[in-house]
């Protein structure tokens, strides 16, 4: 309770911050320019310009934000530091993160990776190189939050630069960050979906006000203030194929102020939606067998909200296609590797989102009790040799200790080590070929 007085206590804050910031812009600026800068403020997802006048007053207002939760809550750990989370790991011998949290979630990821995108390296205030959008979204950092965001403009669609066809068999996973000034009245509705663009250009103009193509789907979170309304659809030729009613979900209420992650698993006409470990849907034919998706969009509709009342963001994007039959490999093959496992970057911090893998893991170790396994860590090139080995041997580590004490699994039929770099499965230096060599690997003895 005492939470949730401070927040809105701080949200008041951050009014008056604004405000603060933006009069004193004004009399310290010429009296006409004054009035333009207003004016730029209040459209927050404009040009690469305004990007940077937005930047630094949300970075003003973060610190005044952040400062103020630590000294209401002095013995709250620093969840976004890498010190703090390598730290946890060292003291403690476990991941900081509890995969319990996402007990349920069976998502497996695909096991060949067609794209990656954390927006690392793009400008600041811009559109992503090769994305198209018929509105202002555009790339911020968060303060205290790790990467770059594409922040959504209130009526736009965004579509991605990615062209590599998804095949029967994908899954879709990215990150959602969600910041709504509730003040009575509808926010805008958020979309994310899949097309099958077929001959058109998959980042062609037309599908900016029409995102259908020849097949498509999407899922649409209606937020209020209670949870949110969520609807799936799916169309054919631009004629509806499925539809599920608009349905008011209470898990909604965890995805505000947080990151959420997103999983889309699709196998042939089915398709699964887990918003952070909770199953959304898990709709038989809810996918048209004919055609293939290529693209992958988003979009945010428009309300009386202003920009700056409503905060939408997506990063760490990734596509992937096949559905690795893991008992297969493992106890027939004697070898299964995945990418399904994510840790923070640059710790041993296995992300909850891996428990899907590691459950099925778990679940044929339980199913074949005389088998016993290697786990061995992998990592791409970036960084220092010796860095990255002595993180492989963490990562393996933090893998067999969760098998261990999450999914009771005997020591004695675990082994952990660490290959680092030198085993790459992927060359180049492009962003698919670093996280496909970011992996674990497991071999049975």
């Amino acid at each position: 309770m005492l939470r949730l007085n401070t927040m809105t206590c701080l949200r008041l804050t951050k009014k008056f911050v604004y405000f603060g910031i933006i009069a004193s812009m004004a009399l310290t600026s010429p009296a006409s320019q004054a009035q333009s800068i207003l004016k730029k403020i209040k459209d927050r997802a404009a040009q690469t310009a305004t990007g940077k006048i937005l930047d630094k007053t949300d970075k003003a207002v973060s610190k005044v934000i952040n400062k103020t939760l630590e000294t209401a809550n002095p013995e709250q750990d620093n969840p976004t530091g890498e010190n703090s989370k390598d730290q946890t790991l060292e003291d403690s011998g476990q991941p900081a993160h509890s995969v319990k949290a996402f007990s349920k979630f069976d998502f497996v990821a695909g096991d060949s990776i067609l794209y990656v995108n954390d927006f690392s390296n793009e400008a600041i205030g811009e559109l992503p190189a090769g994305w198209n959008s018929n509105g202002s979204s555009v790339l911020v950092k968060l303060d205290g939050m790790e990467g770059q965001w594409l922040r959504m403009a209130q009526r736009t669609v965004c579509l991605s630069d990615n062209r590599k066809l998804l095949g029967q068999d994908f899954t879709v996973e990215f990150d959602m960050f969600l910041q709504i000034d509730f003040k009575g009245w509808l926010p805008p509705s958020i979309r994310f979906g899949l097309l099958s663009t077929g001959k058109a250009d998959p980042s062609g103009n037309s599908l900016l006000s029409d995102p259908k193509g020849d097949k498509s789907l999407y899922m649409e979170i209606s937020p209020l203030s209670t949870g949110a309304n969520v609807v799936l659809e799916s169309y054919k030729n631009h004629t509806r194929y499925f539809n599920s009613p608009p349905q008011n979900s209470n898990l909604a209420k965890k995805w505000y102020g947080k990151v959420v992650h997103v999983s889309i698993q699709g196998q042939k006409e089915r398709l699964r939606i887990w918003m952070d470990g909770d199953k959304m849907y898990d709709v038989p034919k809810a996918i048209p067998l004919e055609g293939m998706f290529n693209q992958l969009y988003f979009q945010l509709s428009s309300s009386p909200y202003q920009d700056d009342q409503i905060g939408v963001y997506f990063t760490n994007i990734k596509i992937a296609k096949g559905m690795p039959d893991l008992r297969h490999k493992l106890m027939e093959e004697g070898k299964f590797s995945t990418t399904g496992i994510l840790f923070d970057t640059g710790s041993a911090t296995i992300k909850a989102e891996s428990t899907g893998v590691l459950k099925s893991i778990a679940d044929v170790l339980n199913q074949n009790k005389e088998a016993k396994i290697r786990i061995i860590g992998h990592t791409d090139a970036a960084g220092e040799e010796k860095a990255n080995q002595q993180l492989s041997e963490r990562r393996a580590m933090a893998v067999k200790e969760t098998l261990q004490n999450t999914f009771s699994i005997a020591s004695e039929r675990l082994e952990a080590t660490g290959k680092g770099e030198s085993s790459p499965v992927s060359t180049g230096k492009s962003k698919e070929a670093m996280a496909q060599n970011r992996r674990v690997e497991f071999v049975r003895l």
